[in-house]
């Protein structure tokens, strides 16, 4: 590391502020020497590749190299001080540079907000109620309702038959966007529901009235808010072809008969997926009651103050999505929103100092986010899409998207961590009972 003068110009709370100024002729060395390597391959009309002369090269890229090698001297120099002196930044830093030529220094000026010291937690003396279901015969019969309302068994329909909304068509795809196919725009043997709402708006609607071996070429618009920044709002031609078109049988009944029409021996083992399937249910929301319930400890027992630009980031993006919620629907609102301003405000820093302890919690104690946990998580959220399996998976396939996910099953993992920590008092209940008793814990924001 070449020689460096550092001088702090401000440390008050989270706040910090540093003058650096380092040498110039080392970095000038490294600029000459970047030039040097790429004019070894550097292309030029007129000239063999490789020999075009240095001063042509120089002239040419100069400014652009000194500028990535300052860039460069200013991160290493930073990580460099950073690491020395234990300060962990809570965002990038800001960096000015104040002066630079080749008979002076560099100097620059880095303003950067630090993670706070987080407060030692003695998870023991922290208690909380965790819930358990008891799966009733109310349970179950309400169960069997919802099949018989809403479950559909499809069967292919005739050749000459135009399938009606409620139907299914087995289909291949291609989508393409200002005449170019797009990635995850394509599908094969996809079954979808006319009607289910799982494609774009407007995708559904334009195949009702197709018939088997049909071809439609079907015109849409991703929302503004699609998933893909790169096809949000834009328009979309997908070549749609009709494999088969299915209609839905009714069910009369449940029973053994029934039971074997889905692949398994009995309505007794029937009635076991459907108990666990209540339970897996009723374990999600009632995860989030006791995550709920474990936050609000927390809060109530461990203070620090917050960086200001996380508190902002967090704030912002929350606040944003209310005012066009409340400019939509202003009627689903009770509160001003100058009211509403200060409630979220102090969501956002509740929000920010439990994201800071749950990361040091994972960090102290060696939770990581690995591989298998991301797979994990894009094939349960593709199970969750029926018919866009493969339109998710493509989305998690590059690794900007997938890296969304690492936050969150971070936050999960501590959880888990601090659940085997804390005191848990576990209360059996019904479904009824917590609904009525226990659900309204679930309306406040974590």
């Amino acid at each position: 590391m070449m020689p460096t003068s550092i001088e702090t110009l401000e440390s008050n709370g989270l706040n910090r502020k540093f003058s650096f100024s380092l040498p110039a002729k080392p970095i000038l060395d490294k600029v000459e020497k970047e030039i040097e390597e790429q004019a070894k391959t550097f292309k030029m009309a007129g000239f063999r590749d490789g020999k075009v002369p240095l001063p042509i090269v120089r002239k040419r890229i100069g400014e652009q190299v000194l500028s990535k090698t300052i860039e460069t001297v200013i991160d290493e120099a930073l990580r460099d001080h950073f690491s020395k002196n234990n300060i962990r930044p809570a965002l990038q830093p800001y960096v000015e540079v104040k002066s630079f030529d080749d008979k002076s220094n560099l100097v620059f000026e880095a303003k950067v907000e630090i993670f706070p010291e987080v407060p030692t937690v003695n998870w023991d003396e922290l208690e909380i109620e965790t819930l358990d279901i008891e799966v009733t015969d109310e349970d179950l019969k309400k169960a069997h309702e919802d099949i018989l309302k809403n479950f559909k068994n499809f069967e292919a329909a005739e050749d000459s038959y135009a399938a009606k909304k409620g139907d299914a068509v087995m289909i291949d795809f291609i989508g393409k966007v200002e005449g170019e196919e797009f990635e995850g725009g394509k599908g094969e043997g996809i079954r979808l529901e006319l009607g289910s709402n799982q494609f774009i708006p407007g995708f559904e609607d334009q195949l009702i009235g197709v018939k088997k071996g049909d071809t439609k070429d079907v015109n849409v618009t991703f929302p503004a808010d699609y998933t893909s920044k790169a096809l949000a709002g834009k328009a979309a031609t997908f070549e749609v072809k009709v494999n088969e078109v299915l209609t839905p049988e009714a069910v009369d009944n449940i029973d053994d008969e029934f039971a074997k029409k889905l692949g398994l021996e009995s309505l007794e083992k029937l009635n076991e997926m459907i108990k666990q399937k209540i339970k897996a249910d009723f374990e999600g929301v009632a995860r989030l009651r006791t995550k709920k319930l474990l936050f609000d400890a927390i809060d109530g027992k461990y203070n620090f103050e917050v960086p200001e630009g996380m508190f902002k980031l967090d704030f912002e993006m929350m606040w944003n999505e209310i005012k066009k919620q409340h400019e939509k629907n202003p009627e689903n609102f009770n509160k001003p929103l100058d009211e509403l301003e200060d409630e979220y405000k102090k969501i956002a820093a509740r929000r920010v100092r439990l994201g800071i302890l749950l990361a040091e919690t994972a960090k102290n104690n060696n939770i990581n986010v690995e591989e298998r946990d991301l797979q994990q998580a894009v094939y349960a959220e593709a199970m969750q899409r029926p018919g866009q399996e493969k339109l998710v998976i493509d989305f998690y396939s590059k690794k900007e998207n997938l890296e969304r996910l690492k936050g969150p099953l971070l936050e999960e993992k501590a959880v888990d961590f601090i659940l085997t920590k804390v005191k848990t008092n576990k209360k059996m209940i019904s479904s009824q009972e917590f609904f009525e008793n226990y659900a309204k814990d679930l309306t406040a924001a974590n």
